[in-house]
């Protein structure tokens, strides 16, 4: 029996070694499987690699040879700037960020070499990015500039992305700086043009206050968790934007994060820049500043507002209507900077379809780049030939159905509701009633002084089709 018993013990450990053999012999298999298809795998990818055809090659235009054909007139109706404005702008952004985030056409040799293995088709000059990206704001297609600057339509997006981060780098909007350092003079400059009209009576306007309504596509759930607010009572999805802008109808300040049903006093108090006056209003009422606006704001120590229609009714002195007079005078700046802005920029002919954030951007950079040009006298006066404000000579409107012409056909609007009503907070009344003080001696002094509404109706165009009066 124990002879057995050992006979037992052998066949089972055979049993078992056999067991262990074929389990490493199948693994062992599976593994030089496992191989020989990584190898199959990897030597139909390289001939694939080798067998495919190679993309054409690129040949990019340069920024001389493109200036080199077109005109000048043809020059600025496509980037809205004369190519003197054009130069200066592009030396801006490139001190701004860098020679080599900009890459200029004129960027060393060696530089250029490198850069140009980072992708097929070769360095994109910073001059022809800010190009692609004017004439995204200026209302062209992708499908326009594919040919013209031989760029793929998922780049001519990302030129853009930086283009808008450059701007945004490179300008700014001063007002908010100049409230920060309590710089009078810089405030006082500001004000000094819009008391021109009043022969300086009605002086201490740093600024014209107004909204506008920017049409955009319907906000996403990821966007926004309540989409349906940013539908206005104009009918279609908006961001709300408020704007300041001095007499010469550049933009000083603007905010661009209020949903399109957003009333405009309510979208200005939750701005930054409402706080800051409210911490300054002591010290802007001591100076005599203030901004302007319409019936839409409360009155406020900083903010002006016209009479109401009652108060008017019932004034027989017509002070109030003389009162109305000179301050609409002055906030239509803010009215005629709004129409400057939408007639140049033709993205905003349209709605805007991007993400929320990007829309935002939108607004604010062509508002900088406005801004740009106004200070160039070269490109503001031939902008006013090149936009037909007006018929000039007593004709009839020019034909814009020809080719060469842009008609402006803005997809935005002006939120002029009249100002909430309701019982108003105990801050607020105080904030009335000391509005209420500088609007009664302002009233007062144009009294004083012997200014009222011109009865004189002696309204004419300039030569640039501007509307002024004649007092002849």
């Amino acid at each position: 029996s124990l002879i057995h018993r050992r006979m037992e013990e052998v066949e089972h450990l055979e049993l078992l070694l056999l067991t262990a053999f074929l389990l490493v012999a199948a693994e062992l298999l599976d593994h030089i499987e496992q191989e020989e298809a990584n190898a199959l795998k990897e030597h139909i990818k390289e001939q694939r690699r080798l067998c495919r055809s190679l993309p054409a090659e690129k040949t990019r235009p340069t920024w001389t040879g493109f200036c080199n054909r077109v005109s000048d007139s043809h020059f600025h109706r496509q980037f809205r700037m004369t190519r003197s404005a054009y130069t200066n702008f592009c030396s801006i952004l490139c001190k701004a960020i860098g020679e080599d985030t900009f890459r200029p056409e004129n960027w060393s040799q060696s530089a250029r070499n490198s850069a140009s293995h980072e992708s097929r088709g070769g360095l994109i000059p910073g001059e022809v990015k800010v190009a692609i990206a004017l004439r995204i704001l200026a209302g062209a297609s992708y499908l326009d500039l594919m040919p013209l600057f031989d760029v793929s339509v998922p780049h001519i997006y990302v030129v853009f992305d930086e283009f808008l981060d450059w701007v945004l780098k490179a300008f700014h909007f001063p007002l908010v700086q100049h409230l920060q350092d309590e710089n009078w003079d810089a405030l006082r400059g500001l004000a000094e043009p819009f008391s021109y009209g009043s022969n300086g009576v009605f002086s201490g306007i740093i600024g014209a206050l107004d909204g506008l309504a920017v049409r955009i596509r319907s906000p996403t759930l990821k966007e926004v968790p309540d989409p349906g607010n940013y539908y206005c009572r104009k009918g279609f999805f908006a961001i709300n934007v408020q704007a300041i802008c001095d007499k010469s109808k550049r933009f000083t300040w603007v905010y661009t994060s209020n949903k399109g049903s957003t009333h405009d006093s309510v979208a200005f108090s939750n701005s930054r820049l409402y706080s800051l006056l409210l911490e300054k209003s002591n010290a802007l009422q001591h100076k005599g500043l203030y901004l302007v606006g319409d019936s839409a704001y409360n009155l406020t120590p900083f903010i002006l507002v016209p009479y109401c229609t009652d108060d008017i009714r019932n004034d027989r002195s017509d002070v109030y209507d003389t009162f109305n007079f000179f301050l609409s005078s002055a906030r239509i700046n803010i009215e005629c900077a709004f129409g400057e802005l939408v007639s140049r920029w033709g993205i905003l002919w349209r709605t805007l379809r991007f993400d929320l954030g990007k829309c935002q951007r939108i607004v604010q950079v062509c508002m900088l780049v406005h801004n740009f040009i106004k200070d160039d006298s070269d490109t503001e006066d031939a902008c006013y030939n090149d936009l037909n404000w007006r018929p000039r000579d007593g004709s009839a409107v020019e034909d814009f159905s020809s080719a060469g012409q842009e008609r402006p056909f803005p997809l935005v609007t002006d939120n002029n509701e009249v100002a909430p009503g309701g019982r108003r907070s105990n801050l607020q009344e105080y904030q009335r009633r000391r509005g209420e003080s500088i609007r009664r001696s302002i009233t007062m002094e144009l009294q004083l002084h012997g200014l009222r509404r011109p009865l004189y109706n002696g309204m004419k165009y300039n030569q640039y089709g501007h509307v002024y009066f004649d007092g002849s």
